[in-house]
């Protein structure tokens, strides 16, 4: 062979050696543990070989998806960290992060990735990824769980109310209810006007009611933005009033039980006129459950006339334990798709708003109603308190609502509880090593 043949041998085997090891290696596996279920229905499916499949070629892995039940799904990561047998990445409910962060259990965006996303994303975005000073130890999902009041029209027009006017204050809400609440001749109620979460976690609860909390006036923990120290502020007259509010609508109206389904069912079932939740979650599943369901959205009602209206931003966050096997790996996901580019397709593929300010200046988010009147509720949202006690305030307030509308203890009496013992959280947070 004429030394030329041998050299261009050598170097054809030469360049097929990066590529026969990379073939040959044993691909590295990293997991995603998420909510499984229809409760992030909006967000994407985890389990579509689709979503990874690009990620994976390029990177000689695969991403394993692990579905959790999302009422023991905080116990169970706690567990697993406990046990170093965690998740390399966790999508979990933004609720969940101060607790996380109290055990030491999370790794922070570094510096100038925290300072390029903070910059390149929407005002209630980075509303909901700084932790104060820039700190950032998550990616915020697109779309966002937007709180809102939503209803069922055709009900609005079996009731003689307008179906495009949801009312807008407490007043009218609670006549809104009465009118829209449907009996047997028994009496029983067979649909409620507003549907209430009054079981199951307490962040839940709590949060399908902040907008009645934080729109009288109430406060889970101020100063909202610091991570140890503060106080809670709900048991005023504010907050009083925001579970009143319920307790009268469900004793003196009779407009509302608590023997329906989580809210969400209950509309796309057609047992419920009116509800406040998550808009993804029902903007997901409504075609698919209750394709015949004509619904509208908008700010929840104020207390009184000239009030703001004020409804809850939160949603899900991808973070990386510090204790994951795969850190560097999982971080590299996790930079992939939530790339600008990634936002953009994932976010029109799934109708839901994006999160880059430069995707918000292109179609169809530009000039679509949904993401345009999405757009103007985020104006009025309020994000849950930065606070390493977070999770034993949401606690406290939440059983204390549920002991309210349960009547197993009076306005006064649940609050004055709750808000010791959300203060002694506070305390305890702050005072952690």
């Amino acid at each position: 062979m004429k030394r030329s043949g041998v050299l261009a041998l050598a170097m054809t085997c030469l360049l097929l050696i990066p590529a026969m090891t990379m073939a040959g290696a044993a691909k590295t596996t990293i997991t995603i543990w998420y909510p499984g279920g229809d409760i992030t229905a909006g967000v994407g499916d985890f389990t579509d070989k689709a979503l990874w499949a690009e990620f994976e070629a390029r990177n000689n892995v695969n991403v394993e998806p692990v579905a959790l039940d999302y009422d023991t799904m905080q116990q169970k990561i706690f567990a697993a960290a406990a046990g170093k047998n965690i998740g390399d990445i966790l999508f979990v409910d933004d609720s969940f992060v101060p607790a996380f962060l109290k055990e030491g259990l999370l790794e922070p965006l570094a510096d100038a990735k925290a300072r390029a996303w903070l910059n390149a994303v929407s005002s209630e975005i980075k509303l909901r990824s700084d932790y104060g000073k820039g700190r950032v130890w998550g990616y915020a999902q697109y779309g966002g769980d937007t709180y809102a009041l939503t209803w069922n029209k055709d009900h609005f027009r079996e009731a003689g109310l307008d179906p495009e006017k949801p009312p807008t204050t407490w007043e009218a809400f609670r006549e809104y209810a009465k009118k829209l609440t449907k009996r047997d001749a028994q009496g029983n109620i067979t649909r409620v006007g507003y549907a209430i979460r009054h079981v199951g976690v307490a962040e839940g609860i709590v949060d399908k009611h902040y907008w009645a909390l934080y729109g009288a006036g109430a406060r889970l923990i101020v100063p909202p933005d610091v991570l140890r120290g503060g106080k809670s502020m709900f048991n005023n007259e504010g907050g009083k009033a925001a579970l009143q509010l319920v307790l009268d609508m469900l004793d003196v109206d009779k407009s509302t039980s608590l023997n329906f389904p989580d809210p969400r069912a209950a509309l796309l079932k057609g047992l419920a006129s009116m509800q406040y939740s998550e808009l993804v979650s029902i903007k997901a599943r409504q075609p698919k459950e209750a394709p015949d369901l004509k619904w509208g959205f908008a700010a929840p009602p104020v207390r009184k006339s000239g009030d703001t209206p004020v409804t809850l931003f939160g949603g899900w966050v991808f973070v990386v334990p510090k204790d994951a096997e795969h850190t560097a790996l999982a971080w590299k996901a996790l930079e992939w798709l939530n790339s600008p580019e990634k936002d953009y397709e994932l976010s029109k593929k799934a109708g839901a708003t994006p999160r880059y300010k430069v995707n918000w200046e292109k179609e169809p988010f530009k000039s679509d109603p949904y993401s345009q009147t999405m757009r103007r509720l985020y104006t009025g949202a309020v994000v849950l308190p930065n606070n390493l006690g977070l999770n034993g305030v949401m606690e406290a307030l939440g059983g204390a609502i549920q002991k309210v509308w349960h009547h197993e203890a009076t306005v006064d009496a649940a609050l004055a509880e709750a808000e010791r013992m959300a203060n002694k959280a506070i305390a305890d947070a702050a005072a952690a090593k």
